[in-house]
């Protein structure tokens, strides 16, 4: 199980939750009532989340090179931190939040370019 923490999205909705490795992020979300925006692939800019590991080690994490393609487009990473992730199979600190699973305890916060 990872610990995952919801802040800055409803005040009444935030806090600690428990949820499966793998588990998507917006499953969790939609689950305990955190109000994370929908989006589609036209409008990816409007669900960003800021990704902090609370965990010693970040864990690794596979991501496709699609995600960071868009967040490097939207100006939300550099290519040399997209660069970075690919080669050490590390997360950006931003992420689109349907394209996240679970990999390790971490804080979730809103993110706005």
């Amino acid at each position: 199980m990872a610990k995952v923490i919801f802040m800055h999205f409803d005040e009444k909705a935030d806090g600690i939750y428990d949820a499966k490795i793998g588990e998507p992020l917006v499953r969790l979300a939609k689950e305990k009532g955190i109000p994370l925006t929908t989006c589609s692939s036209d409008n990816y800019k409007n669900c960003l989340v800021s990704v902090e590991h609370i965990a010693d080690v970040e864990p690794t994490s596979y991501m496709e090179d699609e995600e960071l393609d868009i967040l490097v487009e939207l100006g939300a990473i550099s290519s040399d931190d997209a660069h970075q992730c690919q080669q050490y199979t590390i997360s950006p600190k931003i992420r689109i939040a349907p394209m996240m699973l679970i990999k390790g305890d971490v804080l979730i916060k809103p993110f706005k370019l």
